[in-house]
């Protein structure tokens, strides 16, 4: 058998083995936005509980009785997810409180928390995705690098003397700078999404933050008592947010990266020898997935990689990302073999800093 020419150009890849798509400054960017938004949220829900104390009397009941309070704590709950729960230390309640609320102030709690929650996480008071919302811009990043990548990735393996010249031209005739309609639509989808997600985080946050306040209302506890437990609820709900905005904006570079590659398969190679399959790059990190590094240097199809993404939660808070290879099409052979056994040599490293071998 004809062994395929090897060439010496590389699809794009990462500086930074721990940042296979090199995305880690946008998505530094979006969790310092984040971040300021939620310290925003916090200091709010604080001055409402701190607010309740207008309405605070303490309870006649306190001569009579003692009771314990059970402060929340933060746990890891069974999704891998912050979360929090009553802790296992009872704190002597000597002091209890009454708290004259009427219906009309539960329901005005209420309303102020979904205000703040979807002005700032949303952007929307009525729950309606803005023309402009903030966290767009991020998810535009992701879906611009990867069109760029993928089309640097490919120029750089189509040499006329692999590909030939008809196929070497029309690759460097590629625009990353024009946006079709069906990327277009497809980073629309995107942003529709992200900010369901964003919008469900919301509306849980709203429940649980409501029913944290009232609760300890209820049970008599103190307004210092209140603001640390409110506290650890919207601290859930932040590591929630960083949850979905790394999901979402590896999402959008996986999936414009793939179609892209898609559309070049169809358009450019066609029926030619050759075609673009997906070469993984694992993030390589402490925390990685084992089987997540187990596909580090391996090539799959498309579809294969996307039948990863849709299954068990695979695509949650995964940095892995993959790069058009240009292979044989009948054989399956690789042009650029040395870049293979380079990236074994990386996964068996890996594999042995973790004690797996």
């Amino acid at each position: 058998m004809k062994k395929i020419r090897q060439i010496s150009a590389y699809p794009v890849i990462p500086n930074d083995a721990a940042d296979p798509a090199n995305q880690k400054g946008n998505l530094k960017r979006a969790q310092v936005e984040l971040k300021k938004r939620f310290e925003r949220i916090n200091k709010a829900v604080k001055q409402l509980c701190r607010d309740q104390k207008q309405y605070q009397s303490v309870a006649a009941a306190n001569s009579n009785r003692m009771s314990f309070w059970q402060p929340l704590e933060y746990f890891t709950n069974s999704k891998g997810e912050l979360d929090t729960r009553k802790s296992d230390v009872f704190i002597a309640n000597k002091q209890f409180y009454s708290y004259d609320i009427s219906t009309e102030r539960y329901d005005s709690i209420n309303s102020f928390i979904e205000r703040l929650l979807y002005s700032e996480i949303l952007e929307s008071l009525d729950g309606r995705r803005p023309q402009n919302w903030f966290y767009q811009s991020y998810l535009s990043n992701a879906t611009q690098d990867a069109i760029r990548d993928t089309i640097q990735s490919s120029k750089n393996m189509a040499e006329p003397d692999v590909v030939g010249n008809e196929i070497a031209m029309m690759v460097r005739q590629l625009d990353a700078d024009a946006f079709n309609p069906q990327q277009i639509n497809a980073l629309g989808l995107v942003y529709a999404r992200t900010f369901n997600e964003m919008k469900g985080l919301s509306d849980d946050m709203r429940k649980s933050l409501f029913s944290t306040l009232t609760r300890g209302m209820a049970n008599g506890l103190g307004i210092q008592q209140l603001t640390r437990d409110v506290a650890k609820r919207v601290g859930v709900g932040f590591s929630r947010a960083q949850r979905i905005s790394r999901t979402e904006i590896m999402g959008a570079y996986r999936t414009a990266q793939r179609d892209k590659t898609r559309q070049i398969n169809k358009d450019i190679y066609g029926n030619s020898p050759f075609i673009q399959k997906q070469l993984w790059f694992s993030a390589l990190a402490m925390t990685s997935r084992p089987h997540h590094v187990a596909r580090h240097s391996e090539i799959y199809s498309i579809q294969e990689v996307e039948e990863f993404y849709s299954e068990s939660g695979n695509s949650i808070n995964c940095l892995c990302n993959q790069s058009p290879i240009l292979v044989n099409r009948k054989t399956g052979a690789v042009v650029m073999q040395s870049l293979i056994d380079k990236m074994r040599q990386q996964k068996k490293a890996w594999r042995a800093g973790v004690g797996m071998d």
